[in-house]
């Protein structure tokens, strides 16, 4: 039976991230699914848009009170919902291993296959930890982003980042961080886009999700590696692979590669199709 492919976004994106992505799996033949986790999709506010700062910081924001277990039962919910259809494969990008991980923790029985795609994977250590590791030294996103910071995250619940009000120098240095390949053009066209809010994970037990033995462990599972990730540096997708092949030796990531900045992918997707494609071979044969 032909799988479904349902496709998850990372920090600060919503499902149009994958438009294009699906345009090309749908050339291949394949059923596709992107979801908006909760509080994502809905758009801008006047403030942001028209870059008044003043309201923009005292706005209230749909993720103040978004769960690790809202994002997750919205993972969980849409598996199940297709699964009547066939075979699942669930792609996760970035940020989007949370929830990804979280719901294979849940149903297993119900995933054919998860794909992290320069996604995390936590296994040792709470998310929150990773960020903190020697792995992540040479990351440019956190320092790239860190003046488009709008308030404390700690004490408003979430994090917001002013994408729009990025100057020419930060712009450059956002776009090198990101997607590098990307010309001025083009990134502009992919960061419009980018959601200003995100949720707030980084401390607390709330967010404490681990890959686990006997549920996640049981389902085959890839990792695609972005070898020009200067977001998530190629140690740090390293460490996640290394955890979790220790964690279910006889059942290793199969990994991939692909020539890409952390979100470059998104604008030339044939490559990432193509991967998809091979994979949805092996998702058919398992469901027989």
């Amino acid at each position: 039976m032909i799988p479904t492919f349902v496709f998850v976004h990372g920090s600060g994106s919503s499902a149009h991230a994958w438009s294009a992505t699906q345009r090309e799996m749908a050339l291949h033949g394949h059923r596709t699914l992107a979801l908006d986790l909760p509080g994502r999709g809905a758009g801008f506010t006047r403030a942001y848009y028209e870059q008044d700062l003043e309201t923009f910081a005292a706005e209230p924001s749909p993720l103040s009170d978004v769960t690790l277990d809202d994002l997750t039962g919205q993972v969980v919910d849409a598996v199940q919902r297709v699964r009547h259809h066939g075979p699942v494969v669930l792609v996760a990008h970035s940020f989007g291993g949370l929830p990804v991980t979280a719901a294979a923790n849940a149903i297993p029985e119900l995933i054919d296959r998860v794909v992290y795609l320069a996604a995390q994977c936590p296994v040792e250590r709470h998310p929150g930890e990773y960020p903190a590791l020697p792995a992540w030294s040479s990351a440019d996103l956190f320092t790239a982003t860190a003046p488009l910071m709008i308030g404390d995250p700690a004490s408003q619940g979430f994090i917001r980042v002013n994408w729009r009000g990025a100057d020419r120098a930060q712009r450059t240095a956002l776009r090198n961080a990101v997607s590098g390949e990307l010309t001025e053009e083009q990134f502009l066209q992919f960061v419009v886009t980018s959601q200003p809010d995100e949720v707030f994970w980084l401390t607390g037990p709330e967010w404490d999700v681990r890959a686990d033995k006997d549920s996640w462990g049981r389902i085959p599972h890839t990792f695609v590696k972005l070898t020009e990730d200067r977001s998530m540096p190629l140690a740090v997708q390293d460490l996640y692979i290394a955890e979790g092949d220790a964690l279910t030796p006889d059942n290793p990531f199969d990994v991939r590669e692909l020539a890409s900045s952390h979100a470059g992918f998104f604008r030339k997707p044939a490559q990432l199709a193509g991967i998809l494609d091979d994979l949805s071979v092996r998702a058919a044969a398992g469901s027989r």
